[in-house]
């Protein structure tokens, strides 16, 4: 079977509006297998954005990747799953006993692909992400985002991260770090003093305000690995 990795829109997005799309095909390159999207994740690159003026030209850079078959649409998405999870995650939560809808489809289609094939997900979005690897946090998280009291069903908490505890995430911060290790970005390190380190804190940060869900702490500790 052909190694896999499947990509949510977020790292994608991140990638394109940092300027730095064009590592996937060196990046694949080197992973030696396939590059996954889902046609969910598909729409919200393409389809969505090609409606508007503002992100169209980002749109265009995805198909462009897709029509070089750097990206692969996946289209034997295991619905049932998909439904079965989205049900479950946007009942976990309630604001004033109404449920909320933390996850959308294409978030649920890549999980659910990637459980499915037992392949890491890149995924750059903080809420599924926490919900899957500590979702007794989002709890506050929620709180946080929506200045109100959330009640949370802890019973499906447990039900939702024992069908997700096997899907490895990656982030596109991950991504651009395993690039810098392979020598993708040396042309961009600066002729002066600690070079390197002004290289890697461009790029990471790059990626937190392109939408990569990072904190300046885990930059720090990013960085730190990547000089030694």
């Amino acid at each position: 079977m052909d190694k896999v990795l499947f990509f949510d829109a977020g790292p994608i997005i991140s990638l394109v509006m940092s300027r730095m799309w064009w590592l996937l095909p060196k990046l694949k390159e080197q992973f030696g297998g396939k590059f996954y999207i889902t046609p969910a994740v598909k729409f919200e690159l393409i389809d969505r954005p090609l409606q508007t003026k503002r992100f169209a030209f980002e749109a265009l850079q995805v198909m462009k990747l897709i029509r070089e078959g750097t990206l692969e649409v996946y289209t034997n998405v295991p619905e049932k799953k998909v439904g079965q999870l989205i049900k479950l995650a946007n009942s976990t939560f309630k604001i004033k006993g109404k449920s909320m809808d933390i996850i959308q489809e294409g978030e649920v289609q890549s999980v659910a692909c990637a459980l499915e094939l037992n392949a890491p997900l890149v995924m750059d979005e903080r809420t599924l992400r926490l919900f899957i690897e500590n979702g007794k946090e989002m709890k506050s998280l929620l709180e946080h985002r929506f200045h109100k009291t959330v009640v949370a069903d802890n019973s499906k908490i447990d039900l939702f991260q024992s069908q997700l505890k096997d899907v490895t995430i990656i982030r596109s911060a991950e991504l651009v770090s395993v690039a810098y290790k392979l020598g993708l970005l040396d042309l961009y390190v600066p002729k002066k003093k600690a070079g390197r380190s002004v290289l890697i804190d461009s790029m990471l940060w790059a990626v937190k305000f392109s939408g990569c869900a990072v904190t300046e702490h885990e930059i720090d500790e990013i960085k730190n690995e990547l000089l030694r």
